[in-house]
């Protein structure tokens, strides 16, 4: 993993992403992970083709993210690590599931894996939510997928290169503040 973008929800993550891939000159794949299932989300989804450069190839996958890539990708940018682990909870039952920490753990092992590899193929450029700054969620389901992606990200921050977190549209670096083993 080359480049983590944290933020809440309209922070900035996704237009502050793409223009990291931008820069680096290169072709761009991004991988989109929200599943549009209502009007709101459609459009959200839209909102965010209409942003892309024309040039850039964009698969839409919700589940299989390394399996959706062809050799030979140069910058992917993932758009986005929570969307993706959500859709991966609800595959395996959603709430019915019943989500204890070793399920979760196990699901938050197999996404870090998968992300290794992609990473290992291409530079990655990966958006993901903090939503360690929002509100203990009311459900067990909700609070399971506040733990897991807290879980995830912490795992590929510390993989990254390059982590900024994202807060009213301004990217705030966080490399600086990370402390020595």
């Amino acid at each position: 993993m080359r480049t983590l973008v944290l933020g809440g929800t309209k922070a900035g993550k996704s237009s502050f992403a793409a223009r990291l891939a931008q820069r680096t000159g290169r072709s761009v794949t991004v991988l989109a992970t929200g599943v549009a299932g209502d009007r709101e989300m459609r459009q959200r989804v839209a909102a965010h083709r209409r942003q892309r450069p024309p040039q850039w190839t964009v698969i839409e996958e919700s589940l299989e993210i390394g399996r959706a890539l062809t050799p030979g990708v140069e910058v992917v940018l993932l758009d986005s690590v929570d969307s993706w682990l959500f859709n991966r909870m609800e595959h395996q039952g959603g709430d019915d599931a019943n989500f204890t920490f070793d399920l979760g753990a196990e699901l938050v092992e197999a996404c870090d894996r998968e992300l290794g590899e992609l990473a290992s193929e291409a530079q990655v450029i990966a958006v993901t939510a903090e939503v360690g700054l929002s509100l203990l969620p009311m459900s067990p389901y909700g609070r399971a997928f506040t733990d897991l992606l807290g879980l995830l990200n912490q795992r590929l921050a510390a993989r990254a290169e390059r982590c900024y977190l994202m807060v009213a549209g301004i990217p705030i670096p966080l490399d600086r503040f990370r402390e020595d083993p």
